[in-house]
């Protein structure tokens, strides 16, 4: 296997496929969803550390910015390709090994793809209440399959809520369905429903003197009495693991590579923005929450369990006075359908752009007359009514989360991985060698440390989940390349990859 150099900009030639109809500003908006995940997290992460758990956000949204300059590199080094991060850093891991680039991507799609699920079962879940509560429609529920007896606590059903998460899910890909220049205007609409409204509920706090101090003391970590203790640290890792899923997102601006007008442009701008939409909603979201509401209600069982409704609708109330709680769960509702449309839009992108070099079912590879992944959205949203049905378990989350850390650490060493490789290829964006060769590498032992001693704080056996679940890929990519392929990479591979 030998990495082809070149010294101008790789294949000129649009890929066959996904159109290059969008510019840094839909991307922004297509990926503006990634803002409002937060929303899901700040419960469990006050319930894991206590009051500190707005510094731990702070920390952790500042690596991820950080971060977000060497996608910035890396994905301007490949402007046919889509798909995310990995994409543009498992081409570096070929190198050393064909299994790296597999795991990579896989683990990738294994982190966003259970947005899907979760987003569309809360979103349901409001539906059902502010619709159709106290009626028959509304309090259906079947049980589909039993698992329990050799699944403690698992089986497959059905309910409103989850029915109507489903429609949710068949709206947004029959949105998308017709082209990305559709999903990004689509994007908008739902970003300035959702987005101004979020915004408020963090900054108007802040200036009507909303925010009581005293809700940040004591300022120790859960259950301990000094920072400098074993299960201080550990805490802290754990509290960096759960935060990572979320802080890190910005990064899905640039799975629309292959479909900018102009790449060598549109990718740091998009990333750009979009990391600093991110930053600012990880960061104050949390601290207002914390200062306003305090830790009595940040831990109210339901917020911890991922459903903030009830946390969102008080801060508003307190905020805007009584009356605006109907009015922000149907932001919510907008937020989550938001969170949807970002996850299933970069997700198929994955799944297409993996199939494309060969690394996984060659199916996902097919576009329809617009333009888009199709098979790879169906498959994305077959795999999610699945976890809809299964009630989208704390094992799934965990996996999910696992995969996203493990796979975004072997995306910091593809910065001077392909800076070794590629060194003549033109970088449209140059981050600082700094970054690159000390930066990337120190960052992705810092992942690496989030996972191995954080993980099973967020839930027992999440490494195990984690691992299992990444493990899935490799049955996939022995089919495909050397079943299907014989062990020959495709064209579109050799071409883009540089391999032979």
């Amino acid at each position: 296997m030998t990495i082809n150099e070149v010294v101008t900009p790789i294949a000129e030639v649009s890929q066959p496929g996904l159109r290059r109809t969008i510019g840094w500003k839909d991307a922004f908006w297509i990926s503006s969803g990634a803002s409002t995940i937060v929303l899901l997290s700040i419960g469990s992460m006050a319930a894991t550390l206590g009051t500190p758990s707005w510094l731990v956000w702070t920390i952790s949204s500042i690596i991820g910015f950080v971060q977000l300059f060497i996608y910035a590199e890396i994905a301007g080094l490949f402007p046919n390709k889509s798909g995310g991060a990995s994409v543009y850093g498992s081409v570096a891991w070929i190198r050393y090994n064909k299994l790296f680039a597999p795991i990579n991507v896989w683990a990738y799609w294994l982190a966003w793809s259970p947005v899907l699920a979760l987003s569309s079962a809360l979103a349901g879940s409001y539906i059902v209440t502010a619709f159709f509560a106290d009626t028959a429609f509304g309090s259906f529920s079947m049980t589909l399959l039993d698992l329990s007896a050799i699944l403690p606590g698992i089986k497959l059903s059905l309910s409103t809520p989850i029915l109507i998460g489903i429609v949710i899910l068949l709206a947004s890909f029959y949105i998308q369905h017709s082209g990305v220049m559709r999903t990004a205007r689509t994007q908008f609409v739902l970003a300035l429903l959702s987005l101004i409204p979020i915004a408020l509920l963090g900054i108007v706090p802040l200036l009507l003197g909303k925010v009581n101090f005293a809700n940040f003391s004591p300022f120790l970590l859960q259950g301990t009495t000094s920072w400098f203790s074993k299960e201080s640290f550990t805490l802290i890792m754990g509290g960096m693991f759960i935060a990572a899923w979320t802080t890190y997102a910005a990064e899905t601006a640039v799975c629309y590579t292959s479909e900018f007008k102009d790449p060598s442009k549109d990718n740091v701008r998009a990333i750009g923005s979009s990391g600093i939409l991110a930053f600012l909603c990880y960061t104050i979201l949390p601290f207002s929450f914390l200062g306003v509401l305090g830790m009595a209600n940040l831990t109210d069982p339901a917020f911890v369990a991922g459903d903030p409704q009830a946390a969102i609708v008080k801060l508003a109330e307190i905020t805007f006075g009584s009356g605006s709680g109907k009015l922000i769960t149907l932001m919510l509702i907008f937020a989550l359908v938001l969170s949807i449309s970002t996850a299933m839009a970069g997700g198929s992108r994955t799944l297409y752009q993996g199939s494309v070099d060969g690394l996984l079912p060659r199916y996902l590879s097919s576009v329809n007359s617009h333009g888009v992944p199709t098979k790879a959205m169906w498959t994305d949203l077959a795999f999610n009514i699945f976890l809809l049905t299964l009630g989208s378990p704390i094992f799934v989350l965990a996996a999910s989360s696992v995969a996203y850390v493990l796979c975004i650490a072997m995306d910091m060493n593809a910065g001077w991985m392909h800076r070794l490789q590629r060194p003549n290829v033109y970088r449209p964006y140059r981050a600082p060698d700094w970054l690159i060769f000390v930066g990337g590498p120190v960052l992705s032992l810092l992942n690496l440390a989030f996972i191995f001693f954080g993980a099973n704080v967020f839930a027992p056996n999440a490494l195990w989940y984690g691992l299992a679940a990444i493990a899935i890929v490799l049955p996939i990519f022995y089919y495909r390349h050397y079943v299907v392929d014989k062990g020959i990479w495709p064209e579109a591979a050799r071409r883009d990859l540089g391999i032979e």
